[in-house]
């Protein structure tokens, strides 16, 4: 069994990489401010203990002149001078020191230390120094930055000036800011997790509501799935949903129109399968029949006419509704002939003129059709529109019309029957070309018409169908203009 991701939501992958980002952009942003206020206050250390370490230097190499050429005595003086630089609050300096050119203690701010000589590293590289030196140190576990200045002048030197500076306040003042950076980030994050889902829940409610709606799909109707459609890439995947729904309605109608046919077609074979068998047997005794009822007719006299009458009725509707049964079991044995569309519909509709003689519908006829050749069976087409025409008279009654129209098309040969009758109730309209199904009074229709017609149409790569027209009920053959002569073989 194969294995399948987990589900992820696109709204929780969504709000995931956007905090992420804003939480990588704010840390980055603090990294920068960090980074820059470090700079800022190490310089500012820098350039405080400068300004100090040489602004003290001056009076203290002034003292060490003075007391060199006798015109004071040291007295404490450098002493004072260390007090003054350890009294700098801004600073917070961790010693100060005056060492002579061998490194021996002459000020410190610790008295123990009068007289001690310091050998240390930066104590060498203090006095060897020329000029202003700056160093990182390590003092009594502080972090701390060392300043030193040379005491001389004119070429003559007694020592040097050291200042230690603590960075511990640095430090602190750093650890600060990163915790305000910290807490700056979350809640800008945690923020912009709320407005992030909030977005999320808004593009991803109209996604919901469209898979909603896809579920819905073959559950119930296809009506259409939108009001209205949103102005962004959303509304194209609607908009693709509501063509791929009206295609899957077109599909669905063909279908259930091509499964109404085919059991149409259907039972069609099996009545042609049954009359085959029966017609035969049907038309023996009514043969015999009619030999009796001519017997009987002879030798009854008028007397019996009337009743002979009745009977002799009823076998030739019987014999009709035999040979229409014939007809439908022959629709397949149809003959192909290439015929001119003109010539056609002038028999066509000269057949029909003389088939309405004496029943006082009005017919027109009107060929809109550019000449050309067609290929079907004459006389079954003749039967085809013979029936529509025959059943448009008895729709539009005595006093109604029937049009009988010829158009191309697209490639297709379309005769239309149209009559100005009552029309066929909705509720029934998708049955009349059932076999067997009629709208007329019991004795006056097979419902076998329309189906023969039906298949006739199809026998030749065409369709017939209804719909309702501006008044009554309109009949449409197509027959394709194209077609391949090798049927004529």
């Amino acid at each position: 069994m194969p294995l399948t991701a987990p589900f992820i939501s696109l709204r929780l992958r969504f709000m995931t990489l956007a905090v992420l980002l804003t939480l990588g952009s704010s840390l980055l942003w603090g990294a920068w401010a960090w980074q820059r206020e470090r700079d800022i206050l190490f310089e500012r250390v820098a350039r405080e203990g400068e300004v100090l370490t040489a602004s003290m230097a001056i009076p203290i190499i002034n003292a060490l002149l003075y007391e060199e050429l006798g015109i004071i005595e040291e007295g404490g003086l450098l002493d004072n001078f260390v007090t003054v630089i350890m009294a700098n609050r801004q600073l917070h300096p961790r010693y100060a020191m005056v060492l002579d050119s061998t490194g021996r203690v002459l000020a410190h701010n610790r008295f123990a230390e009068y007289g001690n000589t310091h050998n240390d590293a930066l104590t060498r590289q203090a006095l060897a120094a020329d000029s202003f030196t700056q160093t990182t140190t390590i003092f009594e576990g502080e972090r701390a930055c060392d300043f030193a200045a040379p005491l001389a002048i004119a070429g003559k030197r007694w020592g040097t000036l050291r200042v230690g500076v603590s960075l511990e306040p640095v430090y602190a003042e750093l650890q600060r800011l990163t915790r305000q950076i910290a807490l700056f980030a979350a809640i800008f994050s945690t923020g912009a997790l709320v407005i992030y889902w909030v977005i999320g829940t808004l593009l991803v409610r109209p996604i919901l509501g469209l898979t909603r709606r896809m579920e819905q799909v073959g559950k119930d109707d296809l009506g259409a799935p939108f009001s209205r459609y949103r102005r962004d890439e959303i509304g194209l995947l609607q908009k693709s949903f509501a063509d791929m729904i009206e295609r899957l309605q077109k599909s669905e109608a063909e279908r259930q129109a091509s499964l109404a046919r085919l059991l149409d077609n259907e039972r069609i074979a099996t009545v042609g399968r049954i009359v085959s068998g029966v017609a035969h047997e049907v038309n023996n005794p009514l043969a015999g029949i009619e030999g009796a009822l001519y017997q009987i007719e002879q030798k009854g006299g008028a007397r019996v006419l009337r009743y002979t009458g009745l009977v002799r009725q009823s076998i030739e509707r019987i014999g009709r509704i035999v040979g229409q049964l014939s007809d439908l079991s022959r629709v397949g044995a149809i003959e192909l002939r290439q015929v001119n569309s003109r010539e056609f519909f002038e028999d066509m509709a000269l057949f029909a003129q003389m088939a309405l003689k004496g029943k006082g519908t009005k017919i027109e006829v009107l060929d809109l059709c550019r000449s050309t050749t067609l290929l079907l069976d004459r006389d079954k087409i003749h039967q085809l529109i013979l029936n529509l025409v025959l059943n448009a008279v008895d729709a539009a009654g005595p006093q109604g019309t029937v049009l009988l129209r010829a158009a191309n098309v697209e490639g297709w040969y379309i005769l239309e029957i149209e009559d100005n009758g009552p029309g066929v109730p909705a509720e029934i309209a998708d049955r009349i070309f059932t076999p067997f199904f009629t709208t007329k009074e019991p004795g006056k229709g097979s419902g076998m018409g329309l189906a023969i017609s039906r298949g006739i149409a199809e026998k030749h790569d065409g369709t017939l169908d209804y719909r309702a027209g501006a008044q009554g009920s309109v009949f449409s053959l197509k027959i394709p203009l194209v077609r391949n002569l090798e049927r004529t073989s």
